[in-house]
């Protein structure tokens, strides 16, 4: 990637002038953008504008869009209150390298197919902060068209959830060929289904399958995962054909219901 002009803002303010009024590329981490062969007139850079913070908020606990994998992988807080699912979605992420720079923000701003994060902060039901106060839930976000510059600050996640990551990889540290989240609230379930290989999509359908019960036997966990395979679209990549990942979307569901409602 070529850039032609760099800023390093110190405020919110001065980095959303910069991102919505001069149309510059946001950077989080940068390890996927610095993959891009295109030219950019100006990027952004986030790392001075401190919301890189992992914060108890009461009811919810708060991300800041810079914190790292690794800060979520080691997080004690996010440990005490959603149980390992977190270094359990960030653990596999390439290397300790790059999971010290790869960022939440990046990696949910850009809607990345293969993110591990964007499918647990799905079936956590994570709502998106953005500059000026704003926030939407990320479902909302995912399915939204990208036709406008935006300022993502962080996100927020209610505690009281209990959830469980699955993933196939054909390496440990490789991009996964499926991933799969289960999260249960005390009043339903939310399912997750991404690297498909497109972005995760909730499966409501299956979801409806589990009801209120805290506790599904293997039974309804294995046709509750079946149905999932049903309502979601597979394709193709280097990775895996479809068909291959429709045949393991029931297998790694199951085991993730299964693992939260021990």
């Amino acid at each position: 990637m070529v850039i032609r002009r760099y800023e390093r803002p110190v405020t919110l303010d001065e980095a959303a002038a910069l991102i919505l009024e001069e149309g510059g590329l946001p950077l989080g981490g940068g390890v996927w953008t610095a993959l891009n062969t295109r030219s950019v007139g100006l990027a952004v850079d986030l790392s001075r504008l401190g919301i890189d913070r992992i914060e108890d908020q009461g009811d919810a606990i708060a991300i800041g869009a810079m914190t790292t994998a690794r800060s979520l992988e080691l997080s004690v807080l996010l440990a005490r209150e959603f149980g390992g699912v977190f270094a359990s979605a960030t653990g596999h992420i390439v290397g300790v390298q790059l999971r010290n720079v790869i960022t939440l923000g990046g990696s949910v701003a850009g809607k990345y197919g293969f993110s591990d994060l964007v499918t647990l902060l799905l079936a956590l039901d994570a709502r998106l902060i953005f500059h000026n106060g704003s926030a939407i839930g990320i479902e909302e976000f995912l399915l939204a068209p990208r036709d406008k510059p935006f300022l993502l600050t962080g996100v927020t996640v209610k505690k009281g959830r209990a959830a469980a990551y699955q993933s196939l990889r054909v390496t440990a540290n490789d991009f996964p060929v499926l991933n799969a989240c289960a999260s249960f609230d005390g009043e339903g379930w939310r399912l997750a289904v991404g690297s498909r290989p497109a972005a995760a999509r909730l499966c409501p359908q299956a979801a409806s399958h589990l009801g209120a019960d805290p506790a599904p036997d293997p039974g309804a966990a294995g046709r509750s995962g079946a149905q999932a395979a049903e309502e979601l679209t597979f394709g193709d990549d280097l990775r895996s054909g479809a068909e291959y990942r429709r045949t393991i979307c029931p297998v790694l569901l199951e085991r993730a219901i299964l693992e939260v409602s021990r």
